[in-house]
């Protein structure tokens, strides 16, 4: 399973995305940053994302 706290990653998220792979994260994460107002998905954000996004234990 893979994590993200996109706390400081997106802007005005509070939420742990969390998904089986990192691909499906990624995806949950734009659709939060979309959500949250974020208009254009820049290379840097996507950068972000996927520095911030680390592998967990199941839970």
């Amino acid at each position: 399973m893979y994590e993200l706290n996109c706390h400081g990653v997106i802007p005005g998220c509070e939420r742990v995305i969390r998904a089986d792979s990192q691909a499906e994260v990624m995806r949950r994460a734009v659709m939060q940053a979309k959500q949250l107002g974020v208009e254009t998905i820049t290379q840097r954000l996507m950068d972000a994302i996927r520095d911030g996004m680390h592998e967990s234990a199941r839970h």
